[in-house]
C-alpha cells in the first residue's frame, strides 16, 4: 500500500491538454484493430480487467479509457464491494488509487485486508503478504473531507502520468460536486471525466447516490441509472453504470429468526449491470456476502480462502475464480 499524501503539490496537472484536431491515416490504426479483432485465449478478453467471483466471469468489463459509475442507495454497502472490485483489478496487473473522502486510508486497508485474506483476523504472516504484495499495485489519497473537480481532476493525471496507474475510485461523487442544486457543476464533472479517461487512458471508477425514493417500496427494488441523484449527465455520459443493492429485508427476517432457513437462502445483495459499452452483457449478479471477511461472494456454502497469492509463491493464474 501506498500513500498519496493531501498536501502534494498538484498545481501542474490542473491544467487539461490542448486537444488540436487530428486528421490521422486509417493505416495508423492497423496494428490497434488486430489487437482488438484477434482471437483471445481461453479466461482472457479483449474487454480488459473484471471482477474474479467465478459468476461475474465475462460480464462485467473495466476497458482502459471508460468510466464506471456505480449507484446505490445510502448503506447498501457500493464502498465495501468497490474495494474488492479495486483488489480484483490489482490481482489482474492493474494500478490502482483509492480516492476515499469519507474514511480513513487505514479503515479502507482493514476492509480490503479482511477481503484479500478471507479473515476477520488474519495471521501475521497473510497480513505481512497482502501489505508487501500490495506495494506498487495499490495506492491511497490521504485526506477526508470534499475536495474540488478540479482538484480530483488534477489527482487523476498525476496518478496516471507520474505513477503510472490505470484504475481510480473516486468515493464519492457527493464529496466532489457537493450540491445537487448546482447541476452545471455536475454536468461539467460529467464531461470532464469521460475526457480524462480518454485523455489518461484510466479507467475512472466513480460512486453515486440514488435520490431518495419514493413510493411504499422505498428501497425494496434495485436501482436503475435514472435514480442517480442530481443531474442525468453522470448516467447518460458513462460507459458503465452498475447497481449495488443489499437485501435489506433478509436481514430483518434474520434478525427475528436466525434459523430462517428461507431467508438465509436468500441471496445478501443483487449487482445489477444497468449500461456497459463494449460489451453485450447486462443483467443482474445475486451474491452472498461473508461477514468475518466482509467478501462478496458466488454463493453461501463454499468455504472463503485467502486470495491464491497470499498462500503460495505462484502469480495468481489466469483462470482464477473464486466462490
Amino acid at each position: 500500500m501506498n500513500l498519496i499524501p493531501d498536501n502534494i503539490d498538484l498545481s501542474e496537472y490542473m491544467d487539461t491538454p490542448d486537444f488540436r484536431a487530428k486528421v490521422r491515416s486509417a493505416m495508423d490504426f492497423r496494428d490497434a484493430v488486430r489487437e482488438k479483432l484477434r482471437h483471445k485465449p481461453d479466461g482472457q478478453s479483449e474487454y480488459g480487467s473484471q471482477i474474479l467471483i467465478g459468476k461475474a466471469r465475462n460480464t462485467i468489463f473495466f476497458k482502459p479509457k471508460h468510466v464506471t459509475a456505480w449507484v446505490g442507495y445510502n448503506g447498501h454497502r457500493k464502498s465495501m464491494f468497490t474495494s474488492q472490485v479495486a483488489l480484483d483489478m490489482a490481482v489482474q496487473g492493474e494500478r490502482v488509487l483509492i480516492v476515499s473522502l469519507e474514511m480513513d486510508p487505514d479503515e479502507t486497508m482493514g476492509r480490503m485486508t479482511r477481503q484479500a485474506t478471507g479473515s476477520a483476523t488474519p495471521s501475521d504472516i497473510l497480513l505481512n503478504r497482502f501489505y508487501d504484495w500490495s506495494d506498487g499495485r495499490l495506492w491511497l489519497f490521504d485526506h477526508i473531507g470534499t475536495i474540488s473537480v478540479d482538484h480530483a481532476f488534477a489527482l487523476c493525471r498525476y496518478f496516471s502520468q507520474e505513477l503510472g496507474g490505470t484504475h481510480v475510485v473516486l468515493d464519492s461523487m457527493m464529496m466532489i460536486c457537493t450540491s445537487e442544486e448546482r447541476l452545471d457543476e455536475q454536468k461539467y464533472f460529467s464531461t470532464g471525466l469521460i475526457r480524462l479517461a480518454q485523455e489518461t487512458g484510466l479507467h475512472v471508477h466513480v460512486i453515486t447516490h440514488c435520490r431518495k425514493p419514493n413510493g411504499v417500496r422505498g428501497e425494496k427494488d434495485v436501482p436503475s441509472r435514472y435514480e442517480i441523484r442530481g443531474s442525468s449527465a453522470i448516467s447518460d455520459q458513462a460507459h458503465n453504470v452498475v447497481a449495488v443493492w443489499m437485501n435489506k429485508a433478509k436481514y430483518e427476517r434474520l434478525e427475528e429468526n436466525p434459523n430462517d432457513l428461507e431467508a438465509q437462502g436468500e441471496p445478501c445483495a443483487i449487482v445489477k449491470v444497468d449500461k456497459q459499452r463494449g460489451s453485450k452483457w447486462e443483467g443482474k449478479l445475486s451474491l452472498w456476502h461473508h461477514e468475518p471477511s466482509l467478501r462478496f461472494c458466488g454463493d453461501r456454502t463454499s468455504p472463503v480462502e485467502p486470495y491464491p497469492f497470499l498462500t503460495n509463491e505462484l502469480e495468481i493464474p489466469d483462470d482464477f475464480n473464486y466462490r
